[in-house]
């Protein structure tokens, strides 16, 4: 029956990989020769609303097809979005609803709760020149690293890296690397547990 089960599943997500391509395929090709993330971001926007079973498997079908890294078992919930094309995701990953990933490494079997941000960086807008615009700086994008098997809280803001095995608490600000092996919670977080190796 096991066998059965992988043979149906692996169908389905080859007709779903078909009906995503022209998306994936022209949304990578723009951005290769011109650098615009124009119908990356239309796109990431469009199939983050698709409800339901047939609406993860067209994300995890998009996300592979455009990402730098990513997998045909990624699970990514309604209303999520992965904002940098250059993103990896590791095998297993867990990103419930309404969450955003910003520009990140995130590590095999890693959880991301409901609602939680992964911004680019702590400074990812350039606010130094007060003689320009709000607006008018120059971003400057980090890349975020999220270990294997870690677990990000609902509700979270991340602008830094946390290690592996480590957990960050709902509602945390993360503005300093977590290390791995640790329970870290608060605003800012603060490690305030161990956890065994």
């Amino acid at each position: 029956m096991g066998t059965v089960k992988k043979v149906i599943k692996g169908i389905v997500f080859a007709i779903f990989f078909v009906l995503v391509l022209p998306f994936g395929l022209s949304a990578r090709l723009l951005h290769r020769f011109t650098g615009s993330p124009l119908l990356y971001d239309m796109f990431c926007e469009c199939f983050s609303i698709v409800p339901g079973i047939f609406g993860t498997i067209s994300r995890a079908c998009y996300y592979k097809q455009t990402l730098k890294k990513s997998s045909f078992d990624l699970d990514i919930g309604f209303g999520s979005i992965v904002s940098k094309i250059d993103t990896s995701i590791g095998k297993g990953v867990l990103i419930t609803g309404h969450t955003t990933i910003g520009l990140t490494d995130i590590g095999d079997r890693a959880v991301i709760a409901n609602y939680v941000s992964i911004l680019s960086g702590r400074y990812q807008h350039n606010f130094a020149d007060i003689n320009k615009d709000i607006l008018a700086n120059e971003d400057r994008f980090i890349r975020i690293k999220i270990g294997n098997d870690s677990f990000i809280g609902d509700n979270s803001t991340v602008m830094a890296n946390v290690g592996e095995f480590s957990i960050i608490g709902a509602g945390s600000v993360v503005v300093k690397d977590i290390p791995e092996f640790v329970v870290a919670a608060g605003n800012p977080a603060r490690v305030i547990k161990q956890r065994q190796k």
